[in-house]
């Protein structure tokens, strides 16, 4: 037996002998245990069954007629459990028609008796590797579907889109965060990236191939992209080539949405605006009231030194009705500065129903409005939320006050309260006049008024407020109709401003 060769890794490799004939199965176990290898002995269907499930052999060397089970019944009943094993069929001469049903029903190989032992070595080595390499390939395949499945999990989980490019600049993959901004439409995959992007970056990829073909490991830029719906939006650029086979050549691109850190950009511009304004403003109210001082102190004294039926008297009453409007509209410019200044909300939970109630008592209380009916419709269960309660009070008296004037003290104020799944929603509806939908976008602009008394602040705090509470502010109106003005608060006070609601 010393001239067939086996390869050292297969030694000591464990087999089960499957053989009812107890002569053949010895001496099969002698020549097997020569070269190294562990032998377990079975000699009838259920001990074969049995042997190879308790001790997980390399290779089973299955005999055809058997008790109990023939060889092909084990074979079928092991290969329903374990299409991985090994089998090897033994038949005596002139069995082909059952060494062809073995085959088909998932033997490796077979054997005719009497057996040539070197034949049989080298066909149990040459299974052996042949299992080791299947089963090294299924280790491996596994293990790459695991880290496929890992880095897909990555993909789906990153906050920016991540789109792979193959050779030729095509789509081949869009991760979920790609799909939310340009769609799930597979007409997308096998496009040129440039469909992504706004016209003006048109020529995107052949920038990234010069500039990868330069050398650099990594293309960054800002570009402005077109989403799925027609609209647009900023967002930072970044492309890296694929080095792995077989993807060489390709290009993974991630696409990042600033349109938050846009946002942030322009209430800082805002923020730093309103800041220069305040300062300009508190400078110019300063010196407007040293002079208002001035002359409503020199009106008065001559109102004095005047004849009770002086014809010069009724100037000077003209002359000191403007200096009142105009200290009330220091004062208020005052206050507003003042309040941009100091103005720090502290939330807690808030009954909406409350903050309304107080509002309007401010709003009516006074005796103003008395010609305005209001109704409430606030459904029983309206939750709480988180808010700063003062500022909400004053955030409404506001709109109440001005939804009031608009209507020049007659007319119907109505307020409704209802739900969606993110925010509380407030409608305060006036029966008034109406704004002009050229102004509607100027209305919270800070000193923005079109009435003849006041600063036109009130509507500017208004919008800082819901602002502070990271809601939103929408307004429909109809010239000669009236106005609704829709507060949206968030019922949960999230780290990050929620998206917009639409209407």
């Amino acid at each position: 037996m010393s001239d067939v060769t086996l390869d050292q890794e297969i030694r000591k490799r464990k087999v089960v002998v499957a053989d009812d004939n107890r002569d053949v199965n010895h001496v099969i176990k002698e020549i097997l245990c020569e070269y190294g290898f562990q032998v377990v002995q079975a000699f009838d269907g259920d001990e074969a069954i049995q042997a190879y499930f308790n001790e997980k052999p390399d290779l089973l060397l299955l005999d055809y007629r058997m008790p109990k089970l023939d060889g092909i019944d084990v074979l079928k009943h092991i290969k329903e459990r374990d299409p991985q094993a090994v089998v090897v069929f033994m038949t005596g001469e002139g069995s082909e028609d059952v060494a062809v049903a073995a085959m088909k029903a998932g033997a490796e190989d077979y054997i005719t008796k009497p057996i040539s032992f070197p034949e049989l070595i080298g066909l149990t080595n040459k299974l052996i590797k042949e299992h080791d390499m299947l089963l090294e390939n299924i280790r491996l395949k596994a293990r790459g579907d695991a880290y496929k499945n890992y880095l897909v999990s990555i993909t789906e989980t990153m906050g920016e889109a991540v789109v792979t490019l193959d050779r030729q600049g095509h789509i081949v993959f869009m991760n979920s965060m790609a799909h939310r901004l340009w769609g799930k439409d597979d007409a997308l995959m096998g496009k040129n990236l440039e469909s992504l992007f706004h016209d003006a970056h048109k020529d995107i990829y052949r920038d990234i191939m010069n500039a990868l073909a330069s050398g650099i490991e990594r293309y960054e830029r800002e570009c402005v992209f077109l989403k799925n719906d027609q609209s647009t939006f900023s967002g930072m650029v970044t492309a890296s080539p694929m080095k792995s086979e077989p993807h060489t050549g390709g290009i993974v691109v991630v696409v990042r949405d600033l349109t938050d850190i846009e946002e942030m950009r322009r209430e800082i511009i805002n923020t730093e605006k309103m800041a220069s304004l305040g300062k300009v403003v508190e400078g110019v109210a300063h010196e407007i009231r040293n002079s208002l001082t001035s002359l409503g102190g020199f009106s008065r004294r001559l109102e004095r030194s005047l004849e009770p039926n002086a014809e010069q008297r009724v100037y000077v009453d003209y002359i000191i009705e403007d200096v009142k409007r105009l200290e009330a509209m220091i004062q208020d410019i005052e206050e507003y500065v003042n309040y941009t200044k100091i103005h720090r909300p502290h939330f807690g939970p808030t009954n909406i129903e409350d903050v309304i109630d107080e509002a309007l008592v401010k709003t009516f209380t006074p005796g103003r409005f008395t010609g305005v009916q209001y109704s409430i419709n606030i459904p029983g269960e309206i939750e709480q939320i988180k808010a700063d309660r003062d500022y909400l009070v004053e955030a409404f008296w506001h709109l109440f006050v001005n939804a009031c004037e608009a209507m020049e003290g007659q007319g119907t104020l109505e307020i409704q309260v209802t739900m969606n799944p993110n925010y509380l929603i407030v409608d305060v509806v006036d029966t008034g006049k109406g704004i002009p939908s050229d102004e509607i976008k100027e209305i919270f602009n800070p000193f923005y008024t079109s009435k003849v008394q006041g600063a036109g602040v009130g509507l500017s705090k208004v919008y800082m407020i819901v602002e502070e509470h990271r809601g939103y502010i929408s307004v429909k109106s109809i010239l000669g109709k009236g106005t609704r003005m829709r507060i949206y608060l968030p019922r949960v006070m999230a780290a990050k401003k929620p998206v917009a609601p639409e209407g």
